[in-house]
Formats: C-alpha cells, sequence, structure tokens
C-alpha cells in the first residue's frame, strides 16, 4: 500500500477538519490501494502546531510552513489559512512540485485567484479547491439528474446560505468578518458553487449588499473599522436567459448553517437543504397531470450515505449522513486523483471562473449596475 504524506498548514477550524478527514478516510473506504500519512502540521504558533500534532497524530510540527518547499517526504499539502494567505502558499508549495488542496475561495480578489491558477497550468501538479459540499449523496444525486436531462432547460433558480453569528455589536472581528473575508468570500462561494454546479455558470451579477456595524471590538483591544459585508443578494442571469438569486448572511436571526439551492427546469426540478443532508427532493415534470394528481409530486430521495464504492459500507449507507462527510469524500477524491494520476474534481479553473463571480457581485456592490462575470 502506498502511503501519500500530507502536510496542513493552519490549525483553526478547517485545518482541524482536514485532519479528521484525512484520519477517516482509511475507514470509510475499502480497500484502497493508498493511505493518506499526516506528516507535518504547520501552524504560526508553536503551541498550537505542537498540541494539533499530538492530538491528531502528525508525525511532526512546525511554526515555519516554509520548511515543507524543500521537503522530498512530503507529497500533498492542505492551505487551510486566511485567504489573504493562500496566494504566496500555493504558487510556492505548486513551484515545488506538491500537489495541493486549497480553501474555498482560493484567493481574495480574481487577480489573485489568476496568477495562483497560471501557477499551477506551469507546475504540473494536481490542485483541488475544497467544495465539500458537492461531495455530499444528495447534491451528487441532483448534479446526476441534470446531466442526465432530468431537469431539462434552466428556467429559475436560487440558492440561500444563512448563518447568524453576526448580529451580536460586541464580537470581535476575526479575519472572515473583516475586508479580506465578508460574506460574498465566505458564504456565497458555496452557494454559487452548487448553482454552477447544478445548473451552469451564470454571465451578468447584479449584487447589493449591507454592513450591520461600521465598526466592531479588533483582536488584542481596540475597535476596527476594516470590515467585510455581513449580507449580500445577488441577482444571477445565465447565458441562456435563466434567471435567478443567491443570498447570503451572516445577520439571518434564528439560522444555524442553513444552506439551501433549488433548481427548476422544463423537465424538472431540484430542491436541497444543508439542515437535512440525507435527502434531495426531485419533482419529475414529465409525469402526466391525471385526477387526484396521480404520481405527480416532488419526491424525496433517500440519498443518506449511499456513496458509490469503495465507500458506502461505513457508516453504512442506511445511516444519517452528516455535515463532515462532505469534507472526507472531497479529500478523498483529491487523493484518489493523486495516486491515480487523473485530474482531480473542483480544479483551479473552476475554482477561477467562480472567483470570478465573486468578484462580479462586488463590482456590482460598488456601480449598482449588472456586471459581467470574470472568465
Amino acid at each position: 500500500m502506498r502511503g501519500i504524506n500530507v502536510a496542513v498548514i493552519g490549525w483553526g477550524f478547517m485545518g482541524r477538519m482536514h485532519a479528521h478527514a484525512l484520519r477517516s478516510i482509511p475507514l470509510m473506504y475499502k480497500n484502497l490501494p493508498w493511505r493518506p500519512v499526516l506528516k507535518l502540521l504547520a501552524s504560526g504558533h508553536i503551541e498550537n502546531a505542537k498540541r494539533g500534532a499530538q492530538d491528531a497524530g502528525f508525525d511532526e510540527y512546525t511554526d515555519d510552513w516554509t520548511q515543507i518547499l524543500s521537503r522530498d517526504d512530503i507529497d500533498a499539502v492542505s492551505i487551510c489559512t486566511p485567504n489573504s494567505l493562500h496566494e504566496e502558499m500555493a504558487v510556492r508549495l505548486m513551484e515545488a512540485g506538491k500537489h495541493i488542496y486549497i480553501d474555498k475561495p482560493v484567493s481574495t480578489s480574481y487577480e489573485s485567484a489568476k496568477r495562483i491558477y497560471e501557477a499551477w497550468k506551469q507546475s504540473g501538479v494536481k490542485a483541488q479547491a475544497v467544495m465539500n459540499n458537492r461531495f455530499l449523496p444528495a447534491v451528487m444525486s441532483a448534479k446526476r439528474l441534470a446531466d442526465e436531462g432530468r431537469i431539462g432547460e434552466i428556467l429559475a433558480f436560487s440558492a440561500r446560505y444563512l448563518h447568524s453569528g453576526s448580529i451580536n455589536p460586541d464580537k470581535t472581528a476575526g479575519w472572515k468578518m473583516r475586508s479580506e473575508g465578508g460574506v460574498i468570500l465566505d458564504l456565497a462561494s458555496h452557494a454559487l458553487d452548487l448553482i454552477c454546479h447544478i445548473a451552469g455558470y451564470p454571465e451578468k451579477v447584479m449584487c447589493a449588499s449591507r454592513l450591520l456595524y461600521q465598526s466592531r471590538p479588533a483582536k488584542g483591544g481596540g475597535v476596527t473599522d476594516d470590515l467585510g459585508e455581513d449580507y449580500a443578494l445577488m441577482l444571477l442571469k445565465m447565458p441562456s436567459g435563466a434567471l435567478g438569486s443567491c443570498e447570503a448572511s451572516k445577520i439571518s436571526t434564528g439560522a444555524d448553517d442553513e444552506l439551501t439551492v433549488e433548481v427548476r427546469g422544463t423537465r424538472g426540478a431540484v430542491r436541497f437543504d444543508l439542515m437535512d443532508p440525507s435527502h434531495l427532493e426531485y419533482y419529475d415534470n414529465t409525469l402526466p397531470e391525471l385526477p387526484l394528481g396521480g404520481r405527480r409530486g416532488f419526491t424525496r430521495i433517500e440519498t443518506v450515505g449511499r456513496y458509490p464504492p469503495p465507500a458506502g459500507e461505513f457508516p453504512p449507507p442506511k445511516n444519517a449522513v452528516g455535515w463532515e462527510r462532505g469534507h472526507i469524500h472531497c479529500y478523498y477524491s483529491f487523493l484518489d486523483a493523486v495516486y491515480n494520476d487523473t485530474v482531480p474534481p473542483c480544479g483551479l479553473d473552476e475554482a477561477l471562473r467562480l472567483q470570478g463571480i465573486m468578484e462580479a457581485a462586488r463590482l456590482s456592490c460598488q456601480s449598482g449596475q449588472w456586471e459581467t462575470a470574470i472568465i
């Protein structure tokens, strides 16, 4: 069995999630010819790195991520740092021949994302953006229905990603709340990705946004007014003329982690709710209208944990699927592409197109007009 040696940079929430995914893969995927090896954890604070390595089982730890560049025994690297640090790390790691698994969005701007993309094209390594919600069985089922023509020509669509964590004015502004973050990059990136994945890429964007409070407590004391938007609402237009919307909010009272997507077409419709991740709803518009309704209506498909082999046996496929399961299957798909020398899903070409939509949304917030998605 071949070991794929992985380094993780960053030991915040996502660094822990990536480590959890790496540790889970050997248990959940049967008879793999490869296994992930947690080789090195890098964090800017050496005590965090030490504790994280002990807790997760990394072989080594460091507070200097650049050590990875000269290490011949590290094959792939998770980049789990703030968005503003992604470009330097991604470019230098790819130039050093490391495969990269990079959190979304890949950077803070289209131009920066394009430089990462161009470095990848020159490098010959594998690269995958972490679009974890694509890898839940219900979303995979929706994508299959779309690819089979079961939705038909897209007529309308919508997606919403709602949180409530920024309502408290006394909450200290972390990097996701500052200008390098904001809900367009943080939350809308997920909602937009599901629209693009199932319905295709919009060409025009109109967006308005809101900042609830003009200043917040800053880390280390004092206050900061360097803040990103708390709420954004987009109108999107497809090349076909189909119209839809995308809403992202961290000021939605009562919301937990509410990501929903609906796509409606000439032959059918799908809708998905992350708070009910074990099911996909599908409407077959080709069924005839009959007295008492016939068989028309939304069907609740029990996708649950029914992944294709080599997954789907543990946990058993009838068990409810959880949020973290998408992360695990996303990481599995990347490492399997590394092992088999195939093209990873959600590559940097798709990540760049997504970044272009978000860039157009930000431009529209300033201009108040429709903006063309950058391709």
